[in-house]
């Protein structure tokens, strides 16, 4: 009796309290990759694990400058994973961003972040790509912390960087003879690719599952979201996808590329396709001293046959690319405020609205009469500026090239939502309204952290967190199923090229036409024959 008592005793223990034993995962337990074992550590405030800073290719240094990603070489016992890698080379408007972040920057910057719940379990996988016009940013911004969103959400959240501006797009006919692959000036997205064969090879071991996997960037990271969406390297890596705020049209061709390689080899003193002397060139030099390459068109992936084929879009719309569900949508204003900042622009009258786009922007005078049409100035209270900033501002630059791919998209996948981001009661909030990135706060729940914490306060951050309870519950569920709708969420009918409708993501959630439509079709058609003429502040 007493013997089957303990045998019972033992089998409930194993049952029971070895159950709950390992209900939560060891934070300090060693991970292991194809490269050597990570060391990560728990979040101080919530319940996630975090590894900072694993490498996921060999550094791009030295003659592996404008070289594809390689294998990261082994490493001997436990690497801590307990700070951020390096961020990418990069100037501009994220500069105070580096100068302040512990890490730095470096030509040495292919690293990457992971985050999972603290509890056991197999999580589907989020995989964030970050912003900065290709020419900044970090996986490492305080804004893109993984801890909340997967804690939160019961997912592992991934951020990555990407080689940036001429580390990252340099396409030279040199570099392309070198490449078993005949690829050149796409080494950003190869280094996307490259991440992602990083996770399908060992998120496992951090209790992600690789065969659920979802994309999902903004600004210069939505448009990388449309390029893997395109090229064939990606396929089979990812099984969802969400575009913010980018679009599908940021890709160029060779030639172009070749020209600004020739200038920039000029500029140091280097014959053209000179590599041996461009390599040699430290990279803070470089980076001082190249042209500006988003001015020339070099600050995109390069269609060379290899990485694409064309622009994603022609790509999309021809059914070459990677089916998967898609998710897709932009903010109201991004940088539609901005064109208050322009002096001349906000002294424009009423009765000049038409000869304006003619004068300030160049617009034939016959499309500049169809503009006034579509968008008339009683949408705009009567302000031309107002117009002009949601013309250029918005759906220029953003709002409809998102729109474009999302609409390709529909007719070939029918798991496809389209948003938009409205919110603007927070502080500014009148002077910026819905600004470009403002709605990434509400997917990882970041409002308290740089730089979101400066609109943020006390008073203001309550309602913001409740609409963010929805968002984020709408891209989890997206990222788990394909289908973002869910137990307590406001319904999200998906997109349909006969059923054309918009969610609207603000204090009150709710579905509208997409009215969007001629608009966009309207900017297609002038792109294709005129440049558009981009007023900027001074």
């Amino acid at each position: 009796m007493l013997i089957r008592l303990m045998v019972t005793l033992a089998i409930l223990i194993a049952l029971g309290l070895g159950a709950n034993a390992r209900a939560e995962w060891n934070c300090a337990d060693s991970v292991p990759t194809k490269s050597g074992l990570v060391k990560g550590a728990g979040e101080k405030d919530g319940g996630a694990c975090v590894w900072k800073g694993i490498p996921f290719a060999a550094a791009p240094v030295g003659e592996l400058r404008w070289k594809a990603p390689q294998p990261v070489p082994a490493w001997p016992g436990a690497r801590d994973a307990d700070k951020f890698g390096h961020q990418c080379m990069q100037k501009g408007i994220f500069t105070l961003e580096v100068m302040t972040s512990e890490e730095g920057m470096s030509e040495d910057c292919l690293y990457l972040n992971v985050w999972r719940p603290k509890q056991e379990g197999k999580f589907p996988v989020m995989v964030w790509i970050h912003g900065g016009g290709y020419t900044g940013g970090t996986a490492n911004t305080p804004m893109y912390w993984g801890d909340r969103l997967a804690e939160e959400g019961g997912v592992v959240v991934v951020t990555a960087n990407y080689r940036l501006n001429i580390f990252g797009f340099f396409a030279d006919p040199s570099l392309r003879d070198e490449d078993p692959n005949q690829s050149t000036g796409g080494y950003a997205t190869l280094d996307q690719v490259a991440a992602l064969k990083w996770v399908q090879d060992n998120i496992g071991n951090f209790g992600g599952d690789p065969g659920n996997v979802t994309i999902f960037g903004e600004s210069a990271g939505g448009w990388s979201i449309c390029t893997l969406l395109a090229t064939p390297l990606a396929k089979g890596l990812f099984q969802r996808a969400i575009l913010e705020s980018g679009g599908c049209d940021a890709s160029e061709d060779l030639e172009k590329g070749y020209q600004v390689a020739k200038k920039t080899a000029e500029n140091f003193g280097c014959a053209p396709s000179d590599l041996k002397c461009l390599r040699a060139i430290p990279a803070k030099k470089m980076l001082k001293v190249s042209t500006g390459m988003s001015e020339d068109g070099g600050n995109v992936t390069h269609h060379d046959g290899y990485v694409l084929t064309g622009t994603p879009l022609s790509m999309i719309r021809a059914g070459n690319y990677n089916k998967v569900p898609f998710m897709a949508g932009s903010n109201r204003d991004e940088f539609g405020k901005a064109m208050k900042l322009i002096g001349d622009l906000k002294k424009i009258k009423p009765s000049d609205y038409e000869s304006a786009l003619v004068r300030e922007f160049k617009v034939p005078e016959a499309d500049a009469k169809k503009l006034v049409e579509l968008y008339p100035l009683s949408e705009f209270d009567n302000r031309p500026v107002e117009a002009y900033g949601r013309m250029f501002g918005v759906e220029v630059a953003l709002a409809c090239p998102t729109y474009l791919g999302l609409l390709s998209v529909a007719g070939q996948e029918k798991d496809t939502y389209y948003y938009r981001f409205d919110y603007d009661e927070m502080a500014l909030g009148k002077y910026t309204g819905s600004a470009h990135s403002f709605e990434i706060p509400f997917i990882f729940d970041t409002f308290d952290r740089l730089p979101m914490n400066l609109f943020y306060t006390r008073k203001n951050t309550p309602p913001a967190k409740a609409l963010g309870k929805i968002i984020q519950g709408y891209w989890v569920n997206f990222a788990k199923t394909g289908n973002p709708n869910g137990k307590g969420l406001p319904q999200w009918p998906a997109f349909e090229p006969g059923n054309r409708k918009v969610q609207i993501l603000d204090s009150q959630v709710q579905t509208e036409p997409a009215s969007i439509a001629p608009r966009c079709e309207f900017w297609e058609q002038y792109s294709k024959h005129h440049k558009l003429e981009m007023r900027r502040p001074k």
